[in-house]
C-alpha cells in the first residue's frame, strides 16, 4: 500500500477547510441529496462527501456506508485531491498504490472507485464527491461530466454556508456595536471587510449557480428518455433546491447593499410608491382574492426611495406568501403623524406570528414557518430602519393577521 504524499499547499488547504467550519457537524439534507444523487447517476450502492483533514478523511455526508471517518494515510480521496480531474480506479486490486489496503482487503471492499475534487474559488481541493462499488467498473463520459457538476454544488453549498456564518457573525457585531459608543476604528474597518466579503461571495457565487442551474436543466432532459420517475425527481429537488439558493444570494446581496451603503433620503409619495409596488407584485398573483385599503390620505415620508420601496416590497410579499386558507387576503395601510416622526402601519389577517417568535422573526435565515422564503426579508427591512434612525416594529396573533409598524423620524 502507498499513502498520498502532502502537498506543499497543505498548510494553507487546512486552513481554508477550518475556515468551513464543517468538519464533526450533524447530517443535512441539502449534502444527503447530493450523495444520493451521485449514487443513482453512477449507479454504484456507496457514495461519500469526503473532506481530507490533517489525520483523518471525515465524511459530511456517506450514502450507503456506516463509517463516519476513516484514519487518512488509507484514504483513497487522499490521492484524489492530487488531480485537477476526476481521479478513478476501475479494480483497486490490480493497482499497486491499493491492492492491499484495508479499505480494499476488509469489509468494506472497495474495489471500483471514483472521486471529484471539491475545489474551493481559490483552488484549493479540500476533499472530494466519491462514489464506490464492490467489484471492478467505470464511469461513462456523461457520468463523469454529472459527478463533476454534483461535486460543484458541494462547493456552493460549502461556499454558502460560509456566507451565512460571515454575515451572521457581522449583524451579531453590528447589534453590539449599536448598544456601545466604544466603536473604534479597527472596528469599522472589520465590518467593512467583513461586510465587502459577504458582498462579493454572494455576487460571485451567482454565476457559477446559472451554470450549474443550467446544465442540470440540461442533464434532466438529455437523460428523460432514460430515467425513472425516482429520478426523474431528484433533478426536479435539485432544480428547485438551485432556485432557492438563487433567491438567497439575491436577498443576500441585497442585505449587504443596504449594511454598506450611505443613504440620501427625500420626501417620498407613499400612494404612489406602495400603488406602484402592488401593481409589480400582483402581476405574480392574478387568480389571488386580496382586498389592499390605502386609508388616504397617507403622510409624506422623509426616507430613501429605494430602500422604502425594498422594505413594503417585502412586507407586501410576506402578506401575501403567509395568507389563511381559511379567508380571503385584506391588507390595510394607514400612516400616523407624531411630533418628531411619522410611521407607516402595514396590516393583514393572514396567519400570523406566535409572540414567543417574534423577536427572532428579525434574525437573518430565521424562517418561522420553514420551507417559505429565505429568512432574510424581515433582516432587510430592520436593516433599512437602522439605516434611517428608525425602528420596525410587531404587533401580531395566530391565527389573527400581522401588523407592522416602520417609524421614521421627521429629519
Amino acid at each position: 500500500m502507498k499513502s498520498a504524499a502532502i502537498a506543499n499547499n497543505e498548510l494553507a488547504r487546512l486552513t481554508a477547510l477550518d475556515e468551513y467550519n464543517i468538519l464533526d457537524t450533524l447530517a443535512e439534507q441539502a449534502y444527503d441529496q447530493l450523495t444520493e444523487l451521485a449514487s443513482s447517476v453512477c449507479g454504484t450502492p456507496v457514495a461519500l462527501i469526503s473532506l481530507i483533514d490533517e489525520k483523518r478523511q471525515w465524511f459530511k455526508s456517506h450514502h450507503g456506508l456506516d463509517a463516519q471517518e476513516t484514519p487518512r494515510e488509507i484514504a483513497f480521496c487522499s490521492h484524489a485531491i492530487h488531480h485537477d480531474e476526476l481521479f478513478e480506479i476501475p479494480d483497486s486490486r490490480e493497482d499497486e498504490r491499493f491492492h492491499d489496503n484495508p479499505l480494499v482487503t476488509g469489509p468494506t471492499q472497495v474495489i471500483f472507485y471514483a472521486g471529484a475534487p471539491l475545489v474551493t474559488p481559490s483552488g484549493l481541493r479540500l476533499g472530494t464527491l466519491c462514489v464506490i462499488d464492490h467489484k471492478p467498473s467505470y464511469l461513462t463520459a456523461l457520468q463523469k461530466r454529472q459527478l463533476l457538476i454534483i461535486a460543484q454544488q458541494v462547493v456552493t453549498q460549502l461556499e454558502l454556508r460560509k456566507a451565512g456564518q460571515i454575515q451572521h457573525d457581522l449583524l451579531a457585531q453590528s447589534r453590539s456595536l449599536e448598544q456601545s459608543l466604544l466603536l473604534t476604528k479597527s472596528l469599522e474597518a472589520k465590518n467593512k471587510e467583513l461586510e465587502q466579503f459577504v458582498y462579493t461571495v454572494s455576487h460571485d457565487l451567482k454565476s457559477p449557480l446559472v451554470t450549474i442551474n443550467g446544465f442540470t436543466s440540461m442533464l434532466a432532459k438529455e437523460l428523460s428518455a432514460y430515467t425513472t420517475e425516482k429520478q426523474k425527481h431528484r433533478f426536479q429537488r435539485i432544480l428547485e433546491n438551485l432556485t432557492h439558493m438563487g433567491d438567497l444570494l439575491t436577498n443576500l446581496l441585497a442585505l449587504s447593499r443596504v449594511m454598506k451603503a450611505e443613504i440620501s433620503k427625500a420626501p417620498i409619495d407613499l400612494t404612489t410608491l406602495i400603488e406602484q409596488n402592488w401593481q409589480r407584485l400582483m402581476t405574480g398573483y392574478k387568480e389571488l382574492e386580496v382586498e389592499l385599503v390605502l386609508t388616504k390620505p397617507l403622510h409624506a415620508i422623509w426616507a430613501n426611495q429605494t430602500l422604502l420601496s425594498q422594505c413594503i416590497e417585502n412586507l407586501l410579499s410576506n402578506a401575501i406568501r403567509y395568507r389563511s386558507a381559511e379567508q380571503d387576503l385584506t391588507l390595510k395601510i394607514y400612516t400616523e403623524e407624531l411630533e418628531d416622526s411619522v410611521s407607516l402601519f402595514i396590516s393583514d389577517n393572514g396567519i400570523g406570528i406566535a409572540k414567543s417568535d417574534q423577536k427572532r422573526a428579525f434574525n437573518v435565515f430565521e424562517q418561522i414557518n420553514p420551507g417559505k422564503g429565505t429568512g432574510i426579508g424581515l433582516s432587510l427591512v430592520k436593516a433599512t430602519m437602522g439605516k434611517h434612525n428608525g425602528s420596525v416594529s410587531l404587533v401580531s396573533e395566530l391565527g389573527q393577521g400581522s401588523c407592522f409598524e416602520l417609524r421614521f423620524p421627521k429629519t
